[in-house]
């Protein structure tokens, strides 16, 4: 994101790249004091929006306003009691030490910029988990860390600093507007959904036209109606298939939206597994099936170990039953343990996303995709489709797909989001597994 702080009275250009203010102390003739009284930065207030940057030396100062975060001394000296010991033994402090250590921190930051980027934030999060990580880092009961290990407290930092700075005209970090082109006509809108995609709409490629393209595409129709789903195996289909990406990406795009029977009729190899994830490849650069596989790896075992240790609350008794179930069915069942934990934990419903059996998959009511025994593979397709052809996540089951997206395929956007309102579903397409009448897996 590109942000600008502007002030009313002095312009500070503030952006991403390398940024410096030069002071140079006033005559003394020319200094106007101030009495108004002024606590800033302080932990009880976030209305002062001013700056302060002092000088007893008779020479200009130069400061770094890029590199800042990697100079930024913690002022340890400053924490409470409870930090200090806490620190010095070892241990973990309690919440409202930590809350407390925050507000320090992040004060101290905002003397050097008003409003810290997540960036900036991040790289002090780093520092303290590395010089503390026994009483900072995120860990399990028996130590394992989880993620990067300072992912909270980069959460807690930035939302400190979002809170200091509310209603603050000051210090907020905006994108520029548009503007209309140079010919004065404005641009026709289209579809928006570009969210962690890095291909979304690409150019016609060079040595191709719209007519070569669309021969190609009448080719690999006219394959499907005499093999069906089996020409995908032969060899120059997906040498098609990666040549007309930027018509297929001009089909799914188009304004208004098609339908999923008149794409799946232009373009009927798009909805095989293979050409889905490569497509999925192409849009996002992730091989989706592969990066799953690698992340339930790594990340379903912790996943596991995180809810067989939790204390008894909600939904504790339908989560044993889940992991017990897991325990009797062997590593096979890894993948559905994990996403049913997850729904379970999020307290969404398991037939909003699959039923277990074997997969098929289906897009605004109608099975695209035919049934299929392996689940990682049918899941993987379900994911790739909300990608592929701009959907949105069903509310039902909107915060389990949107932890898949982060913590095991590796999309985060800052912004954006790909779950719409209850309300406003219905006027959305949404993708799930189907089996028969049921939407499921």
């Amino acid at each position: 994101m590109h942000f600008m702080l502007v002030t009313t009275m002095t312009e500070w250009n503030v952006e991403d790249q390398t940024r410096c203010v030069k002071v140079t102390p006033l005559d003394s003739t020319e200094i106007v004091f101030d009495t108004t009284m002024r606590d800033f930065p302080s932990s009880n207030s976030s209305s002062s929006c001013t700056p302060s940057v002092s000088s007893t030396d008779s020479s200009s100062t130069t400061v770094d306003l890029s590199v800042w975060p990697e100079n930024f001394e913690v002022p340890w000296n400053r924490m409470p009691s409870g930090i200090k010991t806490a620190i010095a033994l070892g241990k973990r402090p309690t919440a409202k030490d930590r809350r407390e250590m925050i507000r320090i921190v992040v004060d101290e930051m905002r003397l050097t910029e008003l409003n810290p980027s997540k960036s900036q934030c991040l790289i002090v999060a780093k520092k303290i988990v590395k010089q503390y990580s026994q009483s900072f880092a995120d860990v399990l009961v028996d130590g394992t860390r989880i993620g990067t290990g300072y992912g909270s407290l980069l959460t807690q930092l930035k939302t400190r600093v979002e809170h200091v700075n509310r209603g603050c005209l000051l210090s907020r970090r905006r994108t520029q507007k548009k503007t209309s082109n140079s010919s004065g006509e404005d641009i026709a809108p289209g579809p928006a959904d570009q969210y962690g995609c890095v291909r979304w709409q690409p150019e016609c490629p060079q040595e191709e036209s719209e007519e070569s393209l669309q021969e190609k595409q009448k080719e690999m129709k006219d394959l499907y109606s005499t093999e069906g789903p089996a020409g995908v195996e032969r060899g120059h289909l997906s040498q098609l298939m990666k040549a007309t990406y930027y018509l297929q990406r001009k089909s799914i795009n188009a304004c208004p939206s098609p339908s999923i029977a008149d794409l799946k009729n232009d373009w009927p190899y798009l909805f095989t597994p293979k050409e889905l994830y490569n497509h999925f490849k192409s849009l996002t650069n992730i091989t989706i099936l592969e990066k799953l596989e690698k992340s339930m790896e790594e990340k379903g075992k912790m996943i596991l170990q995180f809810f067989r240790q939790l204390p008894a609350g909600t939904n504790t008794d339908e989560m044993q039953r889940i992991l017990m179930k897991y325990d009797d069915s062997g590593a096979s069942c890894l993948i559905p343990c994990v996403v049913l934990l997850l729904l379970s934990h999020f307290k969404e419903k398991p037939e909003a996303l699959f039923l277990q059996t074997d997969w098929m998959l289906s897009v605004e009511g109608q099975v695209v995709m035919n049934p299929h025994p392996n689940f990682m593979a049918g899941f993987a397709a379900l994911f790739a489709t909300y990608y592929n052809f701009n959907l949105v996540y069903q509310h039902e089951a909107s915060c389990t797909l949107e932890f898949v997206q982060r913590c095991f395929v590796g999309i985060n956007p800052s912004t954006g989001t790909k779950t719409v309102r209850e309300e406003e579903q219905h006027s959305q397409s949404s993708c799930v597994y189907s089996s028969q009448k049921a939407n499921g897996l």
